[in-house]
């Protein structure tokens, strides 16, 4: 146990030590002392439901990196293994009684106590070249995409992984220069924030959520400015390069006079509306997450239950909704979702929640974890004809085992809403 003297430096905030300058570890975990051991944080963990040894689930790692501050125990490869394996879902920060926030406390271990791993230091110098060249980046890919039937090159890791996840036929980026999507009579402006997966990977679905915009007499604008939001490297413990990249977002969004910030991404809303305030001191609080938004704005799409329109209206289709996990627990949207697909006459089953397995680099770093999670999740949308989320990093994990369903982003439904039966406008 602990002493007084520990305990209270233990109730230390991170951003005081940062300002003080001190480095011990005790006065770095500052909510670590709260936690009782109650272990209500495990019931949701993905991990520990999966390998439900102590140190795999968010109770064993909270008291980990408590025994770690309290110089109990020393940094280990054992220790490092622990902790990186976290999703930083936040599900366990959602069901602690005492409102711990666990995953703040993973960042800072990942930040401070990185040990050497061969693996993660070539993907964490991948991931920061990237995000740091985005377009660069997106045309290296498109280049092993082009060599990947001439040169070995996914025989290797992780590009045998970014084939295996269906990551490939790349398009072209949604957002190359800064761009205004105007309508006559505009009722509001919007600004996207695009977020890498969707702008690299899926930029149709970018479109569909311009073309929904505009339908609805939106003005939009995608911003030259927009840089990641830093999530992949705050979870690698590259916080400096994330600070950055949360200074430039901050600059960019910041100063523009709109109604909200919506991205497609809730890991983006979650980071650029919550995250931003602990690395940076400031957020864009209008940042919304596309449910959101849309299901305050139903009444504008109309009565969609009587419309026959709609390719999925009407139909024998069961569709199910798969909860992004920053949009459960970090954003509290659930209900949204699930609001707007039964506006459209959609019938809607409903299913397990529970983490896909993504998890950003997670899904490269412990591939069969994360391939035992993904099974599981679709095992438990058998019954549905059609599965439906609002996060294109959940699209990426469920298709890369879903083959014989439709696995759409909402805003392709809601595109189908607000569009009817008129003329699209090429985008």
């Amino acid at each position: 146990m602990n002493d007084g003297k520990t305990e209270d430096a233990l109730r230390v905030t991170h951003h005081e030590s940062r300002d003080k300058g001190d480095s011990s570890l005790v006065t770095r975990y500052s909510s670590l002392s709260y936690c009782v051991r109650c272990g209500a944080c495990k019931e949701l963990c993905p991990t520990y439901i999966e390998d439900s040894t102590e140190g795999m689930g968010a109770r064993g790692r909270l008291m980990l990196l408590r025994g770690l501050a309290g110089g109990d125990i020393e940094p280990s490869k054992a220790l490092d293994e622990r902790i990186f394996s976290c999703m930083l879902c936040g599900a366990c920060n959602s069901i602690c009684p005492l409102g711990i926030n666990i995953t703040g406390a993973i960042y800072k271990y990942r930040r401070d106590l990185r040990a050497p791993n061969n693996k993660r230091t070539f993907i964490s110098l991948w991931v920061k070249f990237a995000l740091k060249r985005a377009t660069t980046g997106f045309r290296i890919l498109k280049f092993i995409e082009g060599v990947g039937e001439v040169f070995p090159v996914y025989r290797l890791k992780p590009f045998k992984i970014l084939r295996e996840i269906g990551i490939g036929s790349l398009d072209a980026p949604l957002r190359d220069s800064a761009s205004i999507f105007k309508v006559s009579r505009p009722k509001g402006r919007i600004a996207v924030f695009a977020g890498c997966t969707a702008n690299f990977l899926y930029p149709g679905i970018g479109r569909s959520l311009i073309r929904s915009l505009n339908a609805m007499s939106y003005e939009v604008i995608l911003p030259k400015g927009e840089a990641c939001c830093g999530a992949p490297l705050m979870g690698l413990g590259l916080e400096d390069a994330a600070v950055r990249l949360a200074e430039k977002n901050m600059k960019t969004f910041k100063k523009m006079k709109v109604e909200a910030v919506i991205s497609l991404c809730p890991t983006c809303v979650h980071f650029i509306r919550n995250e931003y305030k602990g690395l940076v001191g400031d957020s864009i609080e209008n940042a919304m997450e596309v449910s959101q938004f849309f299901s305050d704005k139903l009444s504008a799409i109309g009565n969609l239950k009587d419309s026959h329109s709609l390719p999925l209206s009407g139909s024998s289709l069961k569709v199910v909704y798969h909860d992004p996990c920053h949009s459960l627990y970090s954003l509290n949207v659930s209900a949204e979702p699930r609001q707007i697909l039964r506006s459209m006459g959609l019938d809607l089953v409903e299913a397990e929640r529970g983490c896909c397995g993504f998890g950003g680099t997670f899904r490269l770093l412990y591939q069969d974890l994360s391939e035992s999670i993904l099974k599981k999740r679709v095992e438990g949308y058998r019954k549905a004809d059609m599965i439906v989320t609002s996060c294109p990093n959940c699209m990426v994990q469920l298709r890369s085992r879903v083959k014989d369903r439709q696995v759409k982003h909402i805003v392709e439904l809601i595109e189908e809403a607000v569009q009817g039966d008129r003329d699209e406008k090429e985008i």
